[in-house]
C-alpha cells in the first residue's frame, strides 16, 4: 500500500513540478482573465442592445388560435339591464317634479 503512495505521489510530482511561489504571475493571470470576461461582457451587451434596437428580438408573434366564448351571453344581458335600470332611475329623481319636503322646516 505504501509503495502506491508513493509512486502516486511520484507521477504528481512529476506532473506539477515544484517551483518557487510568485504572487505576481496569479494576479496577473487573474488580472488578464477578468478583463477578457469583462470586455466579452460589454461586446454582449452592445449586440443585444443592438438587437433590441432593430427589433429582431424580444419580439412577440401573436397567437391566433379559436378559443371558446368566455362571457356567458345571459349574465352579460342582466347586467347590462341592471344598468339601464339603475340609469332609468337616475333619470327619474334628476327629472322629479316633486321635490321631497324638507322635514327640518315646518
Amino acid at each position: 500500500m505504501k509503495e502506491l503512495f508513493t509512486k502516486i505521489k511520484d507521477k504528481l510530482k512529476s506532473l506539477i513540478p515544484f517551483r518557487k511561489l510568485n504572487p505576481h504571475t496569479y494576479w496577473n493571470s487573474l488580472l488578464y482573465i477578468f478583463c477578457v470576461i469583462i470586455i466579452l461582457l460589454i461586446l454582449f451587451s452592445l449586440y443585444i442592445l443592438y438587437e433590441i434596437k432593430n427589433q429582431q428580438i424580444l419580439q412577440m408573434t401573436p397567437v391566433s388560435s379559436k378559443s371558446s366564448v368566455l362571457i356567458d351571453e345571459k349574465l352579460l344581458n342582466k347586467v347590462n339591464e341592471s344598468f339601464e335600470n339603475n340609469l332609468a332611475k337616475e333619470k327619474e329623481v334628476e327629472n322629479n317634479t316633486n321635490p321631497y319636503k324638507d322635514p327640518s322646516v315646518n
